[in-house]
């Protein structure tokens, strides 16, 4: 193609100089010549920009296929204890948030699927709930919250198996960052935050050192047990799982309801945060995030 382009350019140059020795009664029609030739040279540029464009994304989709498959061979290579067991191990390699595959001892023989955030406050967060969109219906029942649902590239709950799991050692803190429906960010932080295991209703463990400007909705829950609509483990003589549509550790019954009906505004029943939404306004983002610390 290249090729073609300089001779057409070569030839124009050729006729040019031709014209210029003519008789004036034979006159060259330089202009159409020109710009015939040139409307030609335009076509065959545009073409192969379009071949080279072609060629760049063919090349990378190769390359991302390549990386696909090495990724594959490494995953099917590692025995389960070579695996990263937080998302602090997955920052040693990659400051990249993501989804990654994390094994904890004593918990499971495989690994399973974790969303990282790399970004917030330093990295090496593991997301345990994420609501952002509405997609996933979090009115669930016992067994749901206990085994964890949803997808990790969107709205999950990670689990309460998997969340004592993570939080028995007592070495985990805590942040929630949460955005409004007018857009506005907050985050609440907290430097301990443990759960039991289900012996103990999953309750509320350690919640300890708040900080951060969202305020702190979550230290009434502290010592409560985890509630679902068909095990009412609250306080309330009410079902506040029924009541307030979700799971929580509700008291009697919930200055916070992060698993609440998404874009809810009777009272309670949304994603609330009451010392930032009210019980009468439902967050639009919210993200639980733990992260291992010394």
């Amino acid at each position: 193609m290249l090729l073609k382009i300089s001779c057409a350019i070569i030839l124009l140059n050729i006729l040019v100089a031709q014209c210029e020795n003519l008789d004036e009664e034979n006159p060259c029609k330089l202009q159409n010549i020109t710009t015939k030739y040139a409307v030609e040279v335009s076509k065959n540029r545009m073409l192969l920009q379009s071949q080279l464009e072609e060629m760049r994304a063919e090349q990378t989709n190769l390359f991302a296929e390549l990386n696909s498959k090495l990724d594959q061979l490494m995953v099917n290579s590692l025995r389960a204890d070579q695996y990263p067991s937080s998302c602090v191990e997955v920052g040693t390699l990659s400051r990249l948030s993501g989804v990654y595959q994390i094994f904890l001892p004593g918990h499971s023989l495989q690994p399973f699927l974790v969303s990282c955030d790399g970004d917030t406050q330093g990295g090496g967060w593991t997301v345990i709930l994420r609501r952002m969109d509405g997609s996933v219906n979090f009115f669930r029942y016992w067994n749901d919250y206990k085994e964890g649902f949803g997808n990790v590239n969107g709205e999950f709950f990670i689990g309460l198996d998997k969340l004592y799991a993570m939080t028995k050692d007592l070495n985990q803190e805590l942040i929630i960052v949460m955005k409004n429906m007018a857009g506005q960010t907050k985050y609440a932080k907290y430097y301990r935050f443990a759960i039991g295991g289900e012996a103990d209703l999953y309750n509320l463990r350690t919640l300890k050192g708040y900080s951060g400007n969202a305020g702190d909705s979550l230290i009434s829950h502290v010592g409560s047990n985890f509630s679902s609509m068909d095990r009412d483990n609250d306080k309330s003589e009410n079902n506040c799982a029924e009541l307030y549509k979700g799971g929580w550790w509700y008291n009697k019954c919930h200055t916070s309801n992060l698993m609440g009906h998404y874009n809810e505004s009777t009272f309670g029943q949304g994603i609330n945060w009451l010392l930032f939404t009210g019980h009468k306004a439902s967050l639009k983002e919210v993200q639980m995030m733990i992260r291992h610390t010394v």
